[in-house]
């Protein structure tokens, strides 16, 4: 049931972000309050889980440093995917997301021509770093 609200949250999110460069706040808001609560129901309170959320507050941080050059939604998208994670999920899928996205951005940059400073939405390679957990890491 879990990774099924988490597909259907990047899911949604994706779309989104693809299509207006924007995310929903409100469908942030209520992971990561379903994440808390589900965190403390399950009794899995523990300092590392508190990584992958700091982890979403650094990516805000870093929206606000480089004003906006890296969106604040991924900041939001990651901080709510943060309470639902487990730390080993949440750090498999950012790593696999960066990986994906920069081998995307050399491929707009050399086949496309595309210049340095092209917008990519991030929130559809989050997504498919988590389909290659959900698949390939089982």
């Amino acid at each position: 049931m879990r990774e099924f609200c988490v597909l259907v949250f990047l899911g949604l999110n994706s779309w989104l972000d693809i299509k207006k460069r924007e995310i929903s706040l409100v469908l942030a808001a209520m992971l990561a309050t379903a994440g808390m609560i589900w965190t403390v129901y399950r009794g899995i309170v523990s300092i590392e889980r508190l990584l992958p959320i700091m982890t979403g507050v650094s990516f805000l941080g870093i929206s606000v440093i480089t004003r906006g050059s890296m969106g604040m939604g991924d900041g939001w998208i990651l901080l709510a995917l943060g309470t639902v994670l487990m730390p080993e999920e949440f750090f498999s899928m950012l790593f696999a997301a960066m990986l994906i996205s920069a081998a995307w951005a050399g491929i707009l940059l050399w086949l496309f021509r595309k210049k340095g400073n092209t917008e990519i939405p991030f929130v559809p390679f989050l997504m498919l770093g988590y389909l290659g957990k959900l698949f390939l890491w089982r």
